[in-house]
């Protein structure tokens, strides 16, 4: 079990130094996504454009780019997430001026989000950068370390599918 213990601490910290990694690199104009925030209020403001590359506001992206739309309760329950958290990350989306929100015209109980073009470049960008990266660090391993990985990764998604 400690060995395990030590293993996720490694696998965390990978992660989060990784997902640093990427928003260093990923923004050239150190810019923000423009927005119509709110004066005075932080949690108001548009995202940095780095957000976009990891973290939450990546896999909400993604999960809109995969189809065209998609109701809030489609991305709450592909992201594993409540509704109130979609909320208020489409929120923080909207104002990036990265996703639109409408209510259906049928039905006004139902919301959608859809990806803007900006949205589209900012994704096509974010997942390139994460490729590259993944590339930088993991080319220098030999096939049979690159297959043994892949063997655990495949054995450890089974075993969350079978859950799902």
């Amino acid at each position: 079990m400690e060995n395990l213990d030590t293993c996720l601490a490694k696998v965390e910290e990978v992660m989060r130094l990784f997902a640093r990694r990427l928003r260093k690199t990923f923004v050239p104009d150190q810019g923000r996504i423009p927005a119509k925030a709110k004066a005075g209020v932080p949690r108001n403001a548009a995202l940095p454009l780095s957000a976009a590359v990891g973290g939450a506001p990546f896999y909400f992206l993604r999960a809109l780019g995969e189809s065209n739309k998609k109701t809030v309760s489609e991305v709450a329950a592909e992201l594993g997430v409540t509704l109130a958290a979609v909320t208020v990350l489409a929120n923080k989306l909207v104002r990036s001026q990265l996703v639109v929100r409408y209510r259906d015209q049928r039905d006004r109980r139902v919301v959608w989000l859809e990806l803007t073009p900006r949205a589209r470049e900012v994704l096509v960008c974010a997942e390139a950068a994460r490729k590259e990266m993944f590339r930088r660090y993991f080319s220098g391993f030999s096939l049979e370390e690159i297959r043994t990985l892949d063997r655990i990764m495949n054995t450890v998604l089974e075993k969350l599918q079978e859950e799902e």
